[in-house]
This record gives structure tokens, sequence and C-alpha cells, in this order.
């Protein structure tokens, strides 16, 4: 059973170390701490989360901790500012260009689409489409008002609420 567990851990670690440290470094993590941070994510996944999820949800957990121990290091130790025309930043930009992107935002996007789909979707009907028209879709409160039927008043009031909702149901994962 522990070597089980050992051999899952230790392949956690080789499929997903080198994107992550790519990850952290384009999120200007320094390359000093790269691998602490990196480390310290695969520790928190491996204590919180379990061992054989599927490939997505890994990399989408494994991104999400290390963006926000990205954040923790950099309230504690304040951003430090990388230095453009270093040696190490012109070996590994275009590599850290198309891994960060490619790979982690995707993923951070789609975990992010999901939340706020799911959060979405706990609200009641009029405040579900009072939201979706104003906060996804972009139209200003009195085309919404139009759309819907109601009065400018009832809709601000609408979008307020769901507004509110939605930070509460959001609020814990994303700091808002």
């Amino acid at each position: 059973m522990q070597q089980d567990i050992n051999e899952m851990l230790q392949a956690i670690y080789d499929d997903y170390q080198r994107p992550l440290r790519i990850f952290a470094i384009s999120l200007g993590v320094p390359e000093k701490d790269v691998d602490d941070i990196v480390q310290e994510a695969i520790i928190a996944y491996y204590e919180h989360y379990p061992l054989d999820w599927e490939p997505r949800y890994k990399k989408a957990m494994l991104a999400t901790i290390v963006r926000n121990k990205s954040i923790d290091y950099f309230r504690k130790y304040q951003r430090e500012h990388v230095i453009w025309d270093s040696e190490y930043f012109w070996e590994n930009r275009e590599m850290t260009a198309h891994y960060s992107h490619d790979l982690m935002d995707q993923i951070i996007s789609e975990e992010l689409y999901r939340d706020v789909k799911n959060a979405i979707a706990e609200l009641s009907k009029e405040l579900q489409a009072a939201a979706r028209l104003h906060l996804i879709e972009g139209f200003p409160e009195k085309e919404v008002a139009k759309r819907l039927g109601i009065t400018s008043v009832a809709c601000r009031a609408r979008i307020s609420r769901a507004r509110k909702r939605l930070r509460q149901s959001l609020g814990p994962k994303y700091g808002l």
C-alpha cells in the first residue's frame, strides 16, 4: 500500500514538476525559490487531494496550488524584479511562454469557468438571467431590463444581488 502511494507520488512529481516550475517562473518567482514552491505544492496536493484523480483535475489543482503558493511567497518576501537580459531569461523565455500560457493558464481558465458556471447555476432563475446578460454577455443594465421585461431599478437590484451571491460563493477560493 505505502509502495503504491510512493509510486503514485513519484509519478505526479515526474509528470508535473517541469510544467509547474515553468509556471512558477512565469509568475515571477525567482529561480532560487521555484523548486521549493513546486515541492510544497506537490506535498500540499498529496496531503489534501486524491493521488488517483484524472490528469486534468491534478493539473488544475496543482496549478492552483502553485499560483497560491507564489502569491504567498510574494506577500512574504515581496516581488523580486527579473533582470530581462539575464542569461537565464534568454535561455528559457520561449519555453516559459509556451508552457505557461498553453498549459497552466488554460487549466486555470477552465477551472475558473467551471466555478463561475456552477456558482451561477446556484442562483435563482431571475438572478441567473440578469447575471448572464450583464456580467457574462456584457449588456448594459438598460438592455438587460428591456430583454427581461423589468424596470431598470429591478434590474439593478437583481444584478447587485447576483454579484453579492457570486462573491459569497467564489470569494473563499478566489479571494473576492
